[in-house]
This record gives C-alpha cells, sequence and structure tokens, in this order.
C-alpha cells in the first residue's frame, strides 16, 4: 500500500488510496466513493461492497479514474 494521490477527472478532484492487490479505494468530495480495479484485460471495474467482487459494466467515470490512476504512475 503506498501513500493517497489526487488525480482530477472531467473537473472532479478524486483522492485515490492505493489498497492491496492492485486495488484503489477513491473518494469523491472528500467522502469514500468506490473501489477500483484493473482486470487482466486491463479494463477499470468497480468492486462490490457487498461481495469484493468486481462489477462487469461498463462505466465511463471509472475508466477515466483509471487511466488518470496509469497517468500519475508514468
Amino acid at each position: 500500500m503506498g501513500a493517497s494521490f489526487y488525480v482530477k477527472v472531467n473537473g472532479i478532484i478524486y483522492e485515490v488510496i492505493p489498497e492491496e492487490n492492485h486495488t484503489y479505494t477513491i473518494f469523491k468530495w472528500g467522502a469514500e466513493y468506490t473501489q477500483i480495479m484493473r482486470n487482466k484485460n486491463s479494463k477499470w471495474m468497480r468492486i462490490d461492497y457487498k461481495t469484493d467482487m468486481p462489477i462487469v459494466e461498463v462505466n465511463d467515470e471509472v475508466e477515466d479514474i483509471g487511466k488518470a490512476i496509469d497517468q500519475y504512475f508514468t
């Protein structure tokens, strides 16, 4: 786990907290918003809080946050 950092996506600033197993907890407007992870196909996905399983769906916001995370690390 690493230190938290901030990314800006579509005018919104998100706080990103790296967690274990390449997952990230995302805060939006100062409140915990979601958890995301990248699958083996490099697609970013939300994680269901109840089951801790990835949610297979099209989610442009999650994809954009994931791309910003990638840019942060490059």
